[in-house]
């Protein structure tokens, strides 16, 4: 099944970047112009799934229906090459105005040799080759944190460990025990200590949340 709109918006997220930004700037300027707009999230075939993706993930997801985007497609890519010729794919099965995707290089690209940098790949000058018509807007991506007022620094790998079976309060740990351990992201609020923020995990196929005092939340999951 395609989608055929008279104005579209394509909004084109990865796994490894924390698509927050991109996505609500592509929803922004879909809205301004009265386009439909739809959500493609971009993996890795070869990717080892972490906590971080997977949260990354289930969040766009979200925030995409929140935004009331018309569509939201994951595709497993192989690399940058076949990430631009799908895009090149799908603009003829949608009438495609305006393709917001992240522009962020790879730092280490620029210690590279001139002429390997000449030759490089760039999935960008393809697409706009390809499709002469279309608007390419590329946003910068920023690491991931959901929180807006940023009061946290970036998550780092953590899990929510039970005290006993019979109590439901948890403590924060950076080491896995068993099975039961609740793998995420804690997120340390700026100006405290590593034992006090926002620990984000995933239950029931949505993002949850839970305050960490001290160490501990007493949240029941």
């Amino acid at each position: 099944m395609t989608l055929k709109r008279k104005n579209h918006v394509l909004i084109c997220l990865e796994e490894k970047n924390y698509s927050c930004k991109v996505l609500l700037k592509g929803a922004l300027l879909a809205r301004k112009y009265g386009y439909t707009f739809e959500v493609v999230f971009f993996c890795s075939i070869e990717s080892r799934y972490t906590m971080f993706h997977l949260l990354n993930l289930a969040e766009s997801k979200k925030l995409s229906k929140r935004l009331g985007a018309a569509r939201f497609t994951i595709k497993q890519m192989k690399n940058e090459r076949n990430i631009a010729k799908e895009l090149v794919k799908m603009e003829k099965n949608d009438n495609l105005k305006e393709i917001i995707m992240s522009g962020a290089q790879p730092k280490n690209s620029l210690r590279n040799l001139l002429w390997r940098r000449t030759f490089f790949y760039d999935k960008y000058h393809y697409i706009l080759k390809s499709m002469p018509n279309i608007v390419l807007v590329l946003i910068n991506h920023s690491e991931y944190n959901p929180f807006e007022k940023e009061e946290y620094k970036n998550g780092r790998e953590g899990y929510l460990v039970r005290e006993n079976d019979e109590k439901t309060s948890y403590f924060l740990s950076h080491k896995h025990f068993r099975k039961k351990d609740i793998p995420g992201l804690f997120f340390q609020k700026k100006g405290t200590n590593e034992r006090n923020g926002i620990f984000a995990f995933i239950h029931n196929e949505r993002v949850r949340y839970a305050h960490i005092h001290h160490g501990k939340t007493s949240k029941r999951i």
